[in-house]
């Protein structure tokens, strides 16, 4: 063995321990690096009365106020409720703080919950108390009699909660630049949860397939809701949903087989995008989430080139000429359905 042999012999070792050293240190360093993006995981302070629903200004003050007197003074989420009858602002007696991290909201006939316990979040929801037992809120009931709110734009229940990562939850609240998380700002963006769904079942036999043109159903999803980059405010149209449905069920907690991916258009002309690339809830088991993003937006928007491509359209839709906005998640149903959905452990980690 010559000295130079010999001498490669040792090297080499130490060169791969080195090499294997510096992307230990790397790996460790983007770890470190990575920023929690959402406010208040764990819900500990609670969730506040929102602003995606029909209430006039009046009642949600009245709201605001009572429920801040019970101690939800600081809450970084909100509720959006689209609603008729189940609106938790119409129960004087909720919301509930048994203890610290705990907060439990409810109608007065149980129809709506919300119980939250150390970081643990539970929905339950039977639209089938709600008017027209879920079908579209803005027509008269079975006796003639007409709704007291009928919007004619959003008129199917909607039940979910939601942040602004402009850390201000009112839609109509200006938004600085340097608030606007734009798609570049992180090299990585990852959101993580567990959800449990508990039961997803029909609570009514009326029909509503002449309302919304399509069998009744109730979707569970993850929402990101993409606004355009020259947007002020959460408030204006161009936006873009980029949705992971854990389940879309006509009932009997059975999801329906084919149907995603889905893109189309909402009642405002605003982009959807249905995912079909994540797991899907099985009634019992608590099945863990974890959506890259940044995928996610590019392979909606891809989507939405080519559909627009495909139609002799010139637009294409590219990520940087937005910026993320706004999560949600929860139901959105038509028709009457009893659901039972609990979730926790989310989080929202940059990468810079």
């Amino acid at each position: 063995m010559t000295s130079m042999s010999l001498s490669k012999s040792f090297i080499q070792p130490q060169g791969v321990i080195l090499c294997w050293l510096a992307a230990l240190i790397l790996v460790m360093a983007c770890h470190a690096e990575e920023v929690e993006l959402l406010r208040d995981p764990q819900f500990s302070r609670g969730v506040t009365q929102g602003y995606a629903n029909h209430l006039p200004s009046a009642e949600r003050a009245e709201c605001l106020s009572r429920w801040k007197a019970r101690g939800i003074t600081d809450a970084q989420w909100a509720f959006w409720e689209i609603s008729e009858r189940l609106y938790f602002a119409h129960n004087p007696e909720t919301p509930l703080l048994p203890h610290p991290g705990a907060f439990v909201w409810n109608t007065a006939d149980q129809g709506k919950q919300c119980l939250i316990d150390r970081g643990n979040l539970r929905m339950i929801f039977d639209t089938s108390k709600e008017w027209r037992e879920g079908g579209k809120l803005n027509l008269p009931d079975k006796d003639g009699n007409r709704p007291k709110y009928g919007d004619p734009a959003t008129t199917w229940p909607h039940f979910l909660i939601g942040q602004h990562f402009a850390k201000d939850n009112d839609p109509t609240t200006l938004i600085p630049e340097g608030d606007k998380l734009l798609f570049d700002k992180y090299s990585r963006l990852r959101f993580r949860i567990a959800v449990k769904l508990n039961r997803v079942v029909k609570s009514s036999a009326w029909d509503h397939h002449e309302d919304y043109h399509a069998a009744n159903h109730a979707i569970f999803y993850i929402a990101f809701v993409l606004m355009p980059k020259t947007a002020s405010r959460m408030a204006e149209t161009g936006k873009f949903y980029m949705l992971t449905p854990a389940i879309y069920s006509e009932g009997e907690n059975q999801h329906v087989a084919g149907s995603l991916p889905w893109l189309g258009l909402d009642q405002f002309g605003d982009g959807v995008y249905f995912s079909g690339s994540q797991p899907i809830l099985q009634a019992g088991d608590w099945v863990p989430y974890d959506i890259d993003v940044k995928q996610l937006i590019r392979e909606g928007l891809s989507s939405a080139t080519q559909k627009s491509l495909a139609l002799g359209k010139t637009r294409t839709y590219r990520p940087e000429d937005y910026f993320l906005g706004c999560l949600l998640v929860g139901w959105e149903v038509w028709g009457g359905f009893d659901t039972d959905v609990e979730f926790r452990n989310l989080s929202l980690r940059g990468t810079p």
